[in-house]
């Protein structure tokens, strides 16, 4: 049985959440850590805004991400991205026993 994997995009934060808001500079980042539901699957480091999953079990799927600054704070959790994966049966092999007979 094949599954498959999930490419996530986001934009990257530019601002703190203070009043009135700081501003929040790709360098100040320090990794944006990736969760399935309330598993963490992967961490980006630095500002990165792409992770692509590895091979996901078949079902629902809940993704969020949260920033991490350079000085230890971390972000609220982001919105969340849902994918559904399928089954998706393979091909069957191929036959490798093909014989025949030669009739006179």
């Amino acid at each position: 049985m094949l599954v498959a994997t999930v490419t996530l995009n986001w934009t990257d934060p530019t601002a703190r959440v203070d009043v009135p808001p700081t501003a929040l500079s790709p360098s100040e980042i320090a990794s944006v850590d990736v969760f399935d539901g309330v598993s963490l699957i992967g961490t980006v480091i630095g500002a990165g805004v792409t992770f692509t999953t590895g091979i996901l079990s078949v079902g629902d799927h809940s993704f969020t991400v949260v920033v991490n600054d350079t000085t230890g704070h971390k972000s609220a959790l982001s919105n969340v991205f849902t994918a559904t994966i399928e089954a998706v049966l393979a091909a069957p092999l191929a036959v490798s026993d093909l014989t025949g007979v030669v009739n006179p």
